[in-house]
């Protein structure tokens, strides 16, 4: 049985059913925006679940209005814009830790194609059956971004001037030219195949550098690569228009956003920590006293004004 087609109007007239009052922007809301992704992705929390149950279908707190669900859309478009940001420092700085660290123990350009230049199986953090592969596919994927050639959205292949600079002007292309193209996944995934020494250096680094510590503790490889995890999921779920919000992220331990939100700040230089920390506050404190319907749904998942 297919979801049917149901025009604004028709939509509109669900959410009455279900008793939350619509209004003059409604429509031209739903058009923008999308019915699944406002009323699916942040309806939940005005939900009253008991009538629900009883009824066999979604019923809606009394006094829910749509622009209250539509608010709750917005706090978490605004609070993935402030979260990505700082993604994006973290991201930026280990980048260039790792191809510092990196390059400082293989001098040779080219050492990065090599298996050689990286960890034995019997140490590798995501066990021995995982290395063989993670280890190739690392490899093919920067010989790939070494032969200079780029993809575009429509998967288009054109050439990466940067890399070709390289390749005319010099004998190999950087680490650190091809780490610009390389995913924060990817990063993390060379991170983990990185020889122990090394790694320990790179926390090292990331350590005074951000003052970076794990629990409480020095920072050490496994609980950074549990670090990068967790943030690489908190990434995608930035870029891919998800509910961090509410989300939960990492495996090891799993977090919610106040907890991912620690061991984010925990890899940012202080003044883009105090800077994300004044972000979040800001824009809770403005949603969360501009209704109570709101205050009380960003209450459920901990988010409160300042006092």
């Amino acid at each position: 049985m297919n979801k049917p087609f149901r025009s604004i109007n028709q939509q509109i007239g669900i959410l009455n059913r279900r008793g939350v009052t619509t209004d003059e922007n409604t429509a031209q809301i739903l058009m923008r925006e999308g019915y699944y992704a406002v009323v699916n992705g942040y309806g939940k929390a005005f939900l009253n679940t008991g009538e629900s149950r009883r009824s066999g279908d979604d019923q809606f707190i009394k006094g829910t209005t749509f622009n209250q669900i539509y608010q709750l859309y917005l706090f978490d478009r605004k609070l993935r814009s402030i979260t990505f940001s700082a993604i994006m420092c973290v991201e930026s700085t280990l980048r260039s830790i790792l191809a510092y660290t990196f390059t400082e123990q293989h001098r040779k350009a080219s050492a990065y194609l090599w298996r050689s230049s990286y960890t034995p199986e019997n140490e590798y953090i995501r066990g021995r059956q995982a290395h063989k592969g993670d280890l190739t596919w690392m490899i093919d994927t920067l010989e790939h971004h070494a032969r200079g050639h780029v993809e575009d959205e429509h998967e288009d292949v054109r050439p990466n001037e940067r890399v070709d600079w390289y390749r005319t002007h010099y004998e190999a292309v950087p680490l650190w030219v091809l780490f610009s193209d390389l995913t924060f996944g990817n990063l993390r995934y060379f991170f983990a195949l990185m020889k122990r020494d090394e790694q320990k250096s790179v926390c090292n680094r990331m350590r005074s550098t951000c003052d970076t510590t794990h629990d409480g503790n020095t920072l050490a490889p496994l609980g950074m690569y549990h670090d990068l995890e967790a943030l690489s999921e908190l990434r995608n779920a930035c870029a891919h228009v998800e509910r961090i919000y509410n989300g939960r992220f990492g495996t090891n331990p799993v977090m919610d956003f106040h907890q991912i939100s620690k061991t984010l700040m925990a890899y940012l230089a202080e003044d883009d920590e105090q800077e994300f920390l004044q972000s979040v506050q800001d824009l809770v404190d403005e949603y969360a006293t501009s209704d109570d319907g709101v205050a009380r749904a960003l209450a459920l998942e901990g988010f409160v004004p300042a006092s």
